[in-house]
């Protein structure tokens, strides 16, 4: 949904004039913005995206781009963000850590949701980067005939997010940054590879979505089949479909080693009469990703998703206090020891509630 307000006519046609003041044409303009660019990347729907120097006012309207620049140490730089991050209580909770500027609800929301965007309260912030969801294109069309430079994304796999990443990097000057990040997650993923290299069978895996929509999972074109990937298990979704629906007795045909929640109290499995004969039921092995914004598969914490489900999956002796440590080690790296152990506290109360 765009939202229109009544002055944007007025905004386009005044930036529309001040183009035709300076006598140059789409294509001169063009070539003038590629000779004094120097930072140049390609967003999500091949479009190139360029700057003069790092951006300094950031519009972030997409939660996961959020998190990324936070992790790139160019939280700074932002001064929109989605409404959201204030409405739910667990993304305010979290990004409260990460900037007392959100904890007093300081950053502007110009956006609802993704696919909500008041473009006049956009451009009032003059922000010299937008970054918003690429399925928004009337949004990146008028901000473009603005000529306010917009990247899109989707972060949509994990190749896509990496590359996010590096981009958004690029964008805000932290490149050295985005390197050690993604060089740390393959690090990682390769670990998670090399110990699964022991085991002898692959755990199969029943993944259930939030809010306890248990019977709402996701199939092998998903980000949650990637985590399990990732952890060495196999979903036991044979379809490419994203999010399908089941009923009960397939489920109980299909008989998981692990059912795996998100967001979701295990309860809601474990007091189901109708699937008390399942072996994940019997074996106590339904684990929860929660609070959410720690295991976030559309960013970088898809890492810490994959790390813990696989020490779940793969229990070996002291395995609950190596995924404590690796759970500290991962946030630190990501945001920083005080921060880490401050987004543990925060997963421990929710734990608790």
């Amino acid at each position: 949904m765009l939202s229109y307000c009544p002055n944007i006519f007025y905004l386009i046609m005044t930036t529309l004039c001040l183009v035709i003041q300076t006598g140059c044409s789409p294509a001169q303009d063009h070539v003038h913005s590629q000779l004094h660019s120097s930072i140049s990347v390609t967003d999500r729907d091949g479009n190139t995206v360029q700057l003069n120097q790092p951006a300094r006012r950031i519009v972030c309207l997409f939660e996961a781009s959020v998190d990324d620049l936070y992790m790139l140490g160019a939280g700074k730089s932002i001064i929109g963000i989605p409404a959201k991050i204030y409405t739910s209580s667990d993304l305010y909770r979290a990004y409260s850590i990460l900037d007392r500027r959100i904890y007093e609800k300081k950053i502007a929301t110009p956006s609802n949701w993704e696919a909500s965007t008041n473009i006049e309260s956009v451009v009032a912030l003059q922000p010299d980067l937008v970054i918003v969801s690429a399925g928004q294109k009337d949004v990146i069309q008028i901000l473009n005939r603005m000529h306010i430079p917009v990247y899109s994304v989707l972060s949509e796999n994990l190749q896509q997010t990496r590359k996010e990443l590096l981009d958004l990097g690029k964008l805000t000057g932290k490149s050295q940054r985005a390197s050690e990040l993604v060089e740390f997650i393959d690090h990682e993923i390769q670990a998670i590879q090399q110990r699964n290299h022991t085991q002898s069978d692959q755990k199969t895996i029943y993944y259930g979505w939030s809010g306890g929509r248990i019977f709402s999972t996701s199939g092998r074109d998903s980000m949650p089949n990637t985590v399990m990937t990732l952890a060495g298990a196999h979903n036991v979704v044979n379809t490419a479909i994203d999010q399908p629906n089941v009923n009960p007795e397939k489920l109980i045909e299909w008989n998981p080693d692990v059912i795996l929640l998100w967001n979701t109290n295990p309860k809601q499995i474990y007091q189901r009469s109708e699937l008390k004969t399942l072996t994940a039921v019997k074996q106590q092995h339904v684990f929860n990703l929660s609070p959410s914004f720690l295991f976030n598969p559309h960013t970088p914490k898809i890492l810490l998703a994959a790390n813990q489900l696989n020490h779940w999956v793969y229990p070996a002796p002291h395995s609950d206090q190596a995924a404590t440590q690796d759970k500290l080690r991962i946030l630190t790296q990501f945001y920083g020891k005080t921060a880490a152990e401050q987004l543990i506290q925060y997963a421990n109360d929710v734990t608790k509630e």
